[in-house]
């Protein structure tokens, strides 16, 4: 074996390096030292639960970087012609030169103490590659969650370890690279600033939508588990420098108890999760070779559907496309696709929509549109690539120049969704500039256009943004964006605006955010997604957070007091008051044993606008139409919810939620009473079958008289077998059955019309099945074959009473070829 040392002289941490694990007194340490030092002679295979950590090989003691000394400065050793395989042995010569992370903290539940199980992270690097060793201790190896799932999917149920890299060390953004105890990977983008649930105490930013290619493989151990990565650099981007630094943290987390722990420490205290990374240092000749990728895509069909009552199958249908990736530079990447395939091999899962005032967001699933989603993030949804519903080819640039991130997409859309009712094809061209200022924060533009390729329609939006990073803790996000809409002929609108701002505050035990939201009732995005146009929205929270003892059964008290209040545009300008508000307090309770349990009581007040009702009248007893009257506002709408998560045994997962509300019937106006209910069984009898149900149940009452507006049932069952990383087999069974009666007059109890029309009493029911077989041993290249099924009629089971109309057999083959 050829191996080679690049041993560095430059700058080492102030703080003495000392050999792993003699800085603590403890027992649980002194088995880390002991195991730190044993070589064992065996391993076993992959998954299996008996054996012990193979080949163990000793770093010198200066190439040991411990996280709770604050020693996060690491020199990373450069090898030649390393010879590894990667099968999670750890067993190789190379190792023993690796510098070594060790001494991990916890961040949950409880911040700061040192970690309940020891963990060990060794890395090196290459030319071409860098690479990670990870030695995850544990005293009950018998109770590691560890089983076969599919990429993306698995690690979320299973013990974890994460590898984060910040390559530009801009604190911006960084790479997460996932690996579960038998090498299943799951990857993303960690983007600092990324929206979330408004008030969400989650510190979790990731888009898990991009892919990357690299190699993982983990094995169980009597010790616990160990695992390899290599990472490629030509599946990473970073600066154009002869030596350079990468931000770096590790974390992992002991699924069974809750426990997460990091090398470099982490608290809530500081808004910015990669401003408390360490940093890989002196990072030289990295190499990548120019990314060049081609993925033909192949795909073949046969639809049925029903055509005036009979139900007809089409011929077979096989399309070819081709999808392509070049390396402009290092860091700027041309994406261009040529009748791409953008099939799905899971449907969207339906939601109750009884009720339901604003379209339902559903996020976007097809590989060539999320390459490069994070850099067309805006704190507003000003870009959502669903809009995009029938592409024949696009193409896109995506990369950071200097402190700049630019992205362009532009594609040609031949769905039938168009403005103004317009049936022609549109081309969208969408344009984003970002620019990194300071420490942490950013200044941003974005320019959309959607133009109508017949007649000259268009929509387009100019944006601004900017978030600011300030002693720590703060976060101010503001937005300001102005639409131009045309249906041709030069019919323009004037230029109508959105603003939005945020200031948030992170800690661990007391933070806030408050939030302003204005869109104007003409903006208009037709390549992004504003469901609430017209509405202007103040919000603000206020968290507390108390923490149990270590070992405590109940480890966290979370409150939260939420207020939120919605004008109508023109209202809130002119002084007026809110149609809708809320107040909501939300006490959260975190367990021992990962379970937790969330409880939201809540006061709120609604009132009904006249022009949303202008189309309604009342069908009087003798057949003559009567004026709607707009009844007063709802005050004191109010709520019990329990949101319960709880990990049963090692193999049952229960979550669910339980709604106890009152809520405005927006279709008639008036008072309800809803019960729902959403239980969420998952259960994983062996390593390879996941069997999920879930049932969402929704009953709702009017208060006026108690009788019955609406009831929903929706049971789903899916179920998965891996036989390996790379194929498995999955069925998805869903029902909806609905059941909605004629809408009647608050007042007077007679039928509403709506726009001349009554609002019968509607009865139905719908099966949809899904099954696929699926191969994929990398992303890009993937073998499928899946049938699809939906039928509809009455409100029942028994799918005697249903008629099919719509399925579909559909066959996928591609190939990723990398150059």
């Amino acid at each position: 074996m050829n191996l080679s040392l690049y041993c560095k002289t430059g700058w080492r941490s102030s703080t003495p390096h000392v050999p792993l694990g003699v800085h603590e007194a403890d027992n649980e340490v002194i088995v880390h030292l002991l195991t730190a030092v044993l070589v064992a002679t065996s391993s076993v295979p992959q998954g299996g639960m008996a054996g012990s950590i193979a080949g163990r090989v000793e770093p010198s003691d200066s190439l040991v970087f411990s996280g709770r000394q604050g020693q996060l400065q690491v020199d990373v050793p450069r090898l030649v012609d390393p010879g590894l395989r990667i099968d999670g042995r750890l067993d190789e010569e190379a190792w023993s030169a690796a510098a070594v992370m060790t001494d991990f903290s916890q961040y949950e539940p409880v911040e700061g103490i040192p970690s309940t199980e020891a963990t060990e992270i060794r890395i090196f690097y290459t030319s071409d590659a860098i690479y990670f060793g990870v030695r995850a201790l544990d005293r009950e190896p018998e109770l590691i969650l560890a089983r076969l799932g599919e990429r993306d999917r698995a690690v979320f149920g299973d013990d974890w370890v994460r590898i984060m890299l910040d390559t530009f060390d801009d604190q911006r953004q960084a790479y997460v690279f996932y690996v579960n105890p038998l090498g299943l990977q799951t990857d993303g983008l960690w983007i600092e600033g990324m929206q979330r649930r408004p008030g969400s105490a989650s510190s979790v930013s990731i888009d898990f939508n991009p892919d990357f290619i690299w190699d993982s493989s983990g094995r169980v151990t009597s010790e616990g588990w160990t695992a390899e990565l290599k990472i490629p650099y030509v599946s990473l981007r970073f600066r154009e420098v002869p030596l350079q630094d990468w931000g770096v943290n590790v974390t992992r987390e002991v699924k069974r108890r809750g426990f997460k722990q990091a090398w470099a420490p982490l608290t809530r205290n500081v808004s910015s999760t990669l401003a408390q990374s360490g940093r890989l240092v002196g990072l030289r000749d990295l190499k990548p070779r120019r990314l060049v990728e081609l993925n033909p895509v192949s795909t073949g069909k046969r639809a049925g559907r029903e055509v005036d009552g009979q139900f007809v199958r089409d011929n077979v249908e096989v399309e070819f496309g081709m999808n392509g990736r070049y390396g402009i530079t290092r860091n700027l990447v041309l994406d261009a696709t040529f009748n791409p395939d953008f099939s799905q091999v899971e449907a969207d899962a339906n939601r109750i929509t009884v009720n339901e005032r604003f379209a339902l967001y559903f996020p976007e699933k097809r590989p060539f549109f999320l390459e490069g989603t994070e850099i067309f993030r805006t704190p507003r949804n000003l870009v959502h690539t669903r809009q995009i519903a029938d592409p024949s080819g696009g193409a896109k640039v995506t990369g950071k120049i200097g402190s700049f991130n630019v992205g362009y997409l532009g594609a040609l859309d031949d769905a039938p969704k168009t403005l103004y009712g317009d049936s022609s094809s549109a081309v969208f061209n969408l344009l984003r500039l970002r620019r990194d200022i300071g420490s942490g924060s950013t200044v941003g533009l974005l320019y959309t256009d959607r133009t109508v390729t017949d007649g000259g329609g268009f929509n387009r939006v100019m944006s601004g943004d900017v978030r600011l990073l300030f002693n720590g803790r703060y976060t101010l996000t503001t937005q300001f964006a102005g639409s131009w809409t045309s249906a041709g002929a030069g019919d323009n609108t004037k230029l109508q605006p959105l603003v939005t701002a945020s200031l948030e505050r992170s800690g661990r035990t007391f933070g806030f955010q408050v939030k302003f939201d204005d869109v104007h009732p003409e903006f208009r995005t037709e390549s992004g997604f504003i469901p609430r146009v017209g509405d202007t929205e103040t919000f603000g929270t206020v968290r507390v957070t108390r923490f149990g003892k270590p070992g405590s059964t109940l480890e966290q008290l979370g409150i939260e007091v939420r207020g939120d209040a919605f004008f109508d545009h023109e209202e809130f300008w002119d002084g007026g008051s809110p149609f809708e508000a809320e107040i909501e307090l939300q006490p959260t309770l975190s367990f021992k044993g990962d379970r937790s349990l969330a409880i939201i009581l809540r006061d709120g007040f609604f009132r009904f606008r006249p022009e949303d009702y202008a189309a309604y009248e009342v069908l009087g007893e003798n057949g003559d139409m009567m004026p709607f009257t707009i009844p007063e506002s709802l005050k004191h709408l109010k709520a019990l919810a329990f949101i319960p998560r709880a990990r049963v045994t090692n193999q049952i997962q229960a979550n669910g939620r339980i709604y106890f509300r009152e809520i405005p019937i927006y279709d008639e106006a008036a008072r309800g009473f809803e019960v729902q209910l959403a239980p969420d069984i998952t259960v994983r009898p062996t390593t390879a079958l996941q069997v999920s149900l879930s049932y969402s149940y929704s009953r709702l009452w009017r208060n006026r008289d108690r009788s019955v507006y609406s009831t929903v049932n929706i049971p789903r069952l899916r179920t998965q077998y891996q036989f390996s990383k790379s194929l498995f087999l999955r069925a998805v069974v869903q029902y909806e059955l609905e059941d909605r009666s004629a809408l009647r007059d608050p007042t007077t109890e007679l039928p509403l019309l709506i726009s001349g029309s009554a609002a019968d009493r509607s009865e139905e029911g719908s099966f949809q099945a899904q099954f696929l077989l699926s191969y994929q041993p990398s992303p890009g290249t993937i073998f499928f074959i899946g049938y699809t099924r939906l039928e509809v009629g009455e409100r029942t089971y028994r799918l005697s009473r249903m008629d099919p109309t719509e399925d579909g057999l559909f066959v996928k083959l591609s190939y990723l070829f990398r150059m």
